[in-house]
């Protein structure tokens, strides 16, 4: 049988933590952020093409970022959990560390400039607690995709910042 001080330190500490989960909750909805869930996410674009001129990734103490920058634009996103990543116009597979794959689609956008200068570079490897690399995948035909290697399958979520325009995808811990 458990010691009375035993139980009461393993019931403190379980509140603390549904304590805890719970502001982290009410601070992203009075951030006006979406909920982290394992569901596909996808948004409309407007305007017309619009030209992806960088990306960044972070680590952070509960989740993982990755950024991409648009500019002339705002491209339609599809961000989802897949088997494998497939190259664009290839179709062989992207290989990537990490065992669970999110593939990110961006659609009416191009990660060139019209001379054909590449402005998006070909992999990041960050090395975050779950977010462990991003490859590009493609550039093609106005789709340009990334594939994301992850340590394990958590919620993430997806949303959009302004000046400069941005598709943030966040991936949990």
């Amino acid at each position: 049988m458990t010691p009375p001080r035993k139980r009461k330190a393993s019931r403190r500490a379980a509140v603390s933590l549904v304590a805890l989960a719970s502001f982290l909750g009410l601070a992203a909805v009075a951030f006006g952020l979406p909920p982290f869930t394992t569901a596909p996410k996808s948004s409309p674009g407007s305007g017309g093409q619009a030209e992806l001129f960088g990306v960044a990734a972070g680590c952070h103490s509960s989740f993982d970022r990755f950024v991409i920058r648009a500019r002339l634009a705002t491209p339609r996103y599809d961000v989802r959990y897949v088997k494998r990543i497939i190259a664009d116009g290839s179709g062989l597979p992207v290989h990537l560390r990490g065992t669970k794959r999110i593939r990110v689609v961006i659609r009416n956008a191009r990660g060139h400039t019209e001379a054909g200068t590449n402005l998006l570079p070909n992999v990041r490897t960050p090395l975050c607690p779950n977010l462990r690399q991003i490859k590009k995948a493609g550039d093609f035909e106005g789709v340009v995709s990334f594939g994301l290697g992850l340590r394990h399958k958590t919620g993430f979520r997806v949303f959009r910042l302004t000046g400069p325009t941005r598709i943030v995808i966040d991936v949990a811990h």
